[in-house]
């Protein structure tokens, strides 16, 4: 008698791509993409992953967020919009791109200030002949991803046209049929997680995001023992392609190779933690391909 497989339950899919006729559709946007994370929704899961117990606010909403899914019985990881403060270089990026590869879906950075960019989503229409797809559209259909992360950058130094093409983009109802001018395509942004980064000094216009949920950040912890220390390390190794449990590298390794000095900002780390990786491996492996910055 044949034995039963154990029962998987399915990854939720939906459509994300609409064009006009039957033909088929670029990137192959007419395909059923996934909705990811749903199988880490719980408290020992997502949360405990994130590794963020230097910034407690913005842990408690990925508590919230995965709470609110599950009581929604909803199998995937849903976060809406998220408006990230602080000050420069506290890791608002980081702890998007980290969150992201816990959920296990793809990040992509919006960058408001590029005016290619801002041309592309801008309310006038114009459309900037030097790009084809939006980077959220690419992301998406690279990944084959239905709720990719987002960080949109620069929403607190633009101007109203180009954040009325956000508000298009983010917007519950018109960001399900969101125009890609370039591809002739409507795409679905309705599962779309949004980081939009503000700087303390500044702000975003009320009716930009008026129901997100907002975090400040707190600044970079001082040392180089600290949490976020440990996952910017994870997530440069996996940008490097080093498996941390592969037993290439320890931290007591890494630690000696950063600076000395203080660092002031995430992306600081993450440089220092870039070079002492390359510098651990090619100590422990010689004919390793890794060249310090």
């Amino acid at each position: 008698m044949a034995t039963l497989a154990p029962f998987q339950p399915a990854t939720p899919a939906m459509i994300v791509g609409y064009g006009t006729d039957d033909e088929q559709l670029p990137l192959e946007l007419g395909e059923p993409f996934a909705l990811l994370g749903g199988d880490r929704l719980g408290p020992d899961g997502i949360p405990f992953l994130v590794m963020h117990e230097h910034q407690p606010e913005f842990l408690a909403w990925v508590r919230e967020r995965c709470a609110a899914m599950l009581a929604a019985e909803r199998p995937w990881f849903g976060g809406g919009k998220l408006v990230l403060g602080s000050g420069g270089g506290a890791g608002r990026t980081h702890a998007a791109r980290w969150l992201a590869r816990v959920v296990g879906v793809p990040h992509s950075v919006l960058n408001l200030t590029d005016p290619v960019v801002a041309a592309n989503i801008a309310a006038s229409g114009d459309i900037g002949e030097a790009m084809g797809a939006s980077p959220i559209t690419i992301a998406m259909a690279a990944a084959r991803c239905a709720n990719p992360f987002v960080s949109v950058i620069g929403a607190d130094r633009v101007g109203d046209d180009v954040l009325a093409g956000l508000v298009a983009m983010m917007d519950p109802e018109r960001g399900r049929r969101w125009r890609e001018d370039r591809l002739g395509v409507d795409v679905d942004l309705g599962e779309v997680v949004w980081f939009l980064q503000r700087d303390v000094r500044r702000g975003i216009p009320s009716w930009v995001a008026p129901e997100a949920d907002a975090v400040a950040l707190r600044p970079v912890p001082s040392g180089r023992d600290h949490v976020l220390a440990l996952s910017i390390c994870c997530e440069a190794m996996g940008d490097l392609g080093i498996d941390p449990r592969g037993g290439i590298v320890s931290w007591s390794q890494v630690r000696e190779r950063l600076p000395r000095y203080g660092h002031n900002s995430a992306r600081h780390i993450y440089a220092g933690m870039v070079n002492a990786l390359r510098g651990c491996v090619m100590s422990n492996n010689p004919s390793a391909d890794y060249e310090p910055f």
